[in-house]
């Protein structure tokens, strides 16, 4: 350990949640969770003893497409940055697949996600879903209760752990387990992106995957994610992966009708890639891959 990142460095080490729009106020909503977790690392630099630590684990609300699991290794990255985890991964396991019919079973699964990412983070995707089961998640509740008091009791800060799912049912969860709530300081909201945030992803992506965009190609772009914007209304970012996909597919079909070495040619994407809609729904193509520069 070295002698600790200063408090007001947050903004700028989890600079990679603001990588795509609309992000920036998911970083704003971490300032105040990183503050204290800064001054406690600074703490114990100092060697004070700190035999409670306070909390990591963050809750993520919002709905699909909204930027829960870029953050989350945004975070992972971030919180290895400022030495607040000793590792900078991410791991995803969904709420659905931590079930068993017995409670043993339950435990078990979560202890084997748990060991996904030791010293990083492990976000617990769609958690909302523990509401339907028959005891409305509460054996599911107790296990990730348990586990947090395990790495707590072995002195092992290496586990912070994201529920991630819809709001007001995740909120309705965790209410009914004051205990476990308390393990979740920070509740973090992911509103969704206006149509202009989409654009802008979308050409983040293209720049990230190797494209450059002319400029009608990233204003015809836009047309085509406000036009699915009004008619969606979900701020989902997924419009602007599903618009790359196919209109990626679109330029590997032209370049390689007329074979070249051109670097410009090979990455540019011109209007005529880009198709005149798009929609979350529609059917995906042999050549197209849901989500394949996310």
């Amino acid at each position: 350990m070295n002698g600790g990142s200063k408090p007001d460095q947050d903004s700028e080490d989890l600079g990679g949640l603001t990588d795509l729009p609309g992000l920036k106020a998911v970083r704003d909503q971490l300032a105040a969770r990183v503050t204290v977790l800064q001054a406690e690392q600074a703490r114990r630099n100092a060697g004070v003893a700190v035999r409670r630590p306070a909390w990591k684990n963050l809750v993520f609300t919002g709905g699909p497409g909204t930027g829960k699991s870029r953050a989350a290794a945004a975070v992972a990255r971030g919180y290895q940055d400022l030495e607040l985890l000793p590792l900078g991964h991410a791991a995803e396991v969904a709420a659905a697949d931590l079930t068993g019919p017995k409670p043993w079973e339950a435990a078990r699964l979560m202890n084997e996600a748990a060991r996904l990412v030791p010293g990083g983070v492990l976000m617990i995707t769609d958690a909302h879903a523990w509401c339907d089961l028959p005891d409305q998640g509460q054996q599911m509740l107790r296990c990730l209760y348990q586990l947090l008091t395990q790495v707590r009791d072995r002195r092992r800060e290496d586990l912070l752990v994201i529920l991630a799912g819809q709001a007001r049912p995740l909120g309705e969860l965790l209410r009914v387990s004051s205990a476990l709530a308390a393990r979740f300081p920070t509740i973090i909201d992911f509103p969704g992106y206006t149509a202009n945030e989409l654009a802008i992803i979308f050409a983040v992506l293209a720049e990230e995957a190797g494209f450059t965009l002319t400029p009608a190609a990233a204003r015809k772009a836009g047309a085509v994610l406000g036009q699915a914007q009004n008619r969606h209304r979900s701020g989902n970012a997924r419009l602007a992966v599903r618009l790359l996909d196919q209109a990626t597919s679109s330029q590997a079909r032209r370049i390689l009708a007329v074979p070249t070495s051109d670097p410009a040619t090979l990455s540019t994407i011109s209007p005529e890639d880009i198709p005149g809609h798009t929609q979350l729904d529609e059917p995906i193509t042999d050549d197209e891959r849901p989500g394949q520069y996310l």
